[in-house]
């Protein structure tokens, strides 16, 4: 393992890494564990008045959005939860090593001090008074917006500079596979031209675009040009989707099967959502826990918000209340702090509105490299068709920290950079902890390594042995390089 991390500093996840690859992280190494588990229970609450509110276990299979209303209203009502009782449910003790996202220290821009020291409850009731004004107050209506939707399609948001070529190497994989689906590019205002939008309709004529910062929109939403990382637009995207089932990839995700297959899975007929995990679990005295009524989940992971799919006939108030934590003014950006952007918003606004929702069967894989040295480096997720469990996407969110000299020599002398996986021999069992570590690779086994050549980040699961991709994803080597995969080799391709 390559480290030399300071150990103040808190751990990213996946995602954070994606967005702020190389700044400093705090490496972490955990152990298998069988834990013994029981499901929390939220069905039941004292409401305020005294009267006793029971919450509708099955809400999920409500078929319309105003079908909720009455749900909300009562869920609302509930007796707010002590910090104490949303901890009680999670029991794993310090010696587990649990795969955490925050370090206990405050850093990353963000006020952690609740990791070390819980919030007291009189400070948790403000936060949760205002998500559920908002949603009794503040959502726009279903039968208002329900005309500006129809059909399926896939979302992208992605509007210029690197994005925009990673768009269009997942629109050829697209066309190689043979869907069906459209698919919505989301930009906002001058970030994409007229020029880019032509070279995007030739690799794929069924696409449509939609300007984020029209009037048009339902959703309004902010952008700061100062600040690089637009979490708030992926929310905004998927709310304001001319499709009713949208299924949002990120630019860097490439499909594996047709994403068409998703829609007749028997796991998005029954939920009408699908959420698939990320490799960290939320912090058991995370205020979201409490603030959402919700008590901690052994069996959850966070979420990995690179691909999403919601019907939003039914969850278009859900949608709603995960934009709402991500830029509503009135929030301050604590709930963004509290889930790490938008990754972990959709999973708590169906806590908080206490909705069941799909997920995979199967838990994430690495895919990366493995090199001369034996030093495996996982740049991509492998995400999981949610049935049957076969590669659905590969999501390479830290293939972009890979420098441009080492991407070149893994083609030339490796045939590319999709080269090995590792699967957790638990990955059925989401209430396993399984040995998760991120850590940088320093490319040390390279000859003639340039100077100055900037470490890539890894994810790393050190107890299982890597084994050759081809088993699960045949073929992907070639298909890579057949869709353009590196652009970033061209030679006018800035680093």
């Amino acid at each position: 393992m390559q480290s030399g991390i300071p150990a103040k500093l808190p751990k990213p996840t996946y995602r954070v890494v994606t967005v702020a690859a190389l700044v400093i992280l705090a490496l972490s190494a955990f152990s298998y564990h069988r834990s013994d588990f029981r499901r929390p229970n939220d069905e039941q609450y004292m409401a305020k008045s005294g009267s006793e509110i029971r919450i509708i276990q099955d809400a999920h299979k409500f078929e319309n959005a105003d079908d909720f209303l009455p749900h909300f209203k009562n869920i609302t009502s509930l007796k707010p939860m002590l910090m104490r009782q949303a901890k009680s449910t999670c029991t794993w003790s310090k010696d587990d090593d649990v795969d955490f996202n925050f370090g206990e220290s405050s850093g990353w821009f963000l006020d952690l001090t609740w990791v070390l020291k819980d919030m007291k409850d009189k400070d948790l009731s403000p936060w949760r008074s205002q998500w559920q004004h908002a949603v009794n107050a503040k959502l726009v209506p279903w039968s208002e917006a329900a005309g500006n939707f129809e059909g399926r399609g896939i979302v992208i948001v992605g509007g210029n500079g690197k994005s925009l070529k990673r768009v269009k190497v997942l629109l050829r994989q697209l066309k190689r596979l043979g869907t069906r689906l459209p698919v919505e590019i989301h930009y906002f205002d001058y970030e994409m031209s007229s020029e880019s939008q032509e070279e995007l309709k030739e690799i794929w004529p069924s696409i449509f675009f939609n300007d984020l910062s029209g009037s048009h929109n339902i959703k309004e939403t902010r952008f700061n040009p100062m600040f690089g990382v637009h979490f708030q637009l992926k929310t905004a995207a998927m709310v304001n989707s001319r499709f009713a089932e949208p299924l949002l990839l990120d630019s860097d995700n490439i499909p594996v099967i047709d994403p068409d297959e998703l829609y007749e899975s028997a796991t998005y007929k029954e939920y009408g959502t699908i959420f698939w995990p990320d490799i960290s679990r939320t912090r058991t005295n995370n205020p979201i826990w409490p603030i959402t009524n919700t008590r901690c989940r052994m069996d959850e992971f966070e979420q990995e918000s690179g691909q999403l799919l919601i019907n939003k006939r039914k969850f278009f108030y859900h949608l709603q209340l995960a934009a709402w934590f991500m830029d509503s003014p009135e929030n301050e950006g604590r709930f963004q702090s509290w889930m790490l952007g938008d990754k972990d918003c959709y999973r708590f606004a169906w806590h908080a509105l206490k909705t069941k929702y799909g997920r995979p069967s199967r838990w994430v894989t690495s895919v990366g490299t493995n090199n001369s040295n034996g030093f495996y480096c996982g740049h991509t997720f492998a995400q999981h068709h949610p049935d049957d469990g076969r590669v659905a996407f590969l999501h390479g969110g830290l293939l972009k920290t890979i420098p441009k000299p080492v991407m070149k020599m893994q083609l030339e002398e490796h045939g590319g950079v999709f080269q090995a996986y590792k699967r957790s021999p638990y990955d059925h069992e989401f209430a396993e902890l399984t040995t998760t570590e991120i850590g940088f690779d320093n490319f040390d086994y390279m000859d003639n390594k340039p100077e100055g050549t900037l470490p890539a980040s890894c994810t790393h699961f050190s107890k299982v042995e890597p084994r050759p991709l081809d088993e699960i994803v045949p073929g992907f080597q070639e298909t890579f390089k057949e869709i353009g995969g590196y652009w970033m080799l061209d030679e006018n391709e800035e680093e």
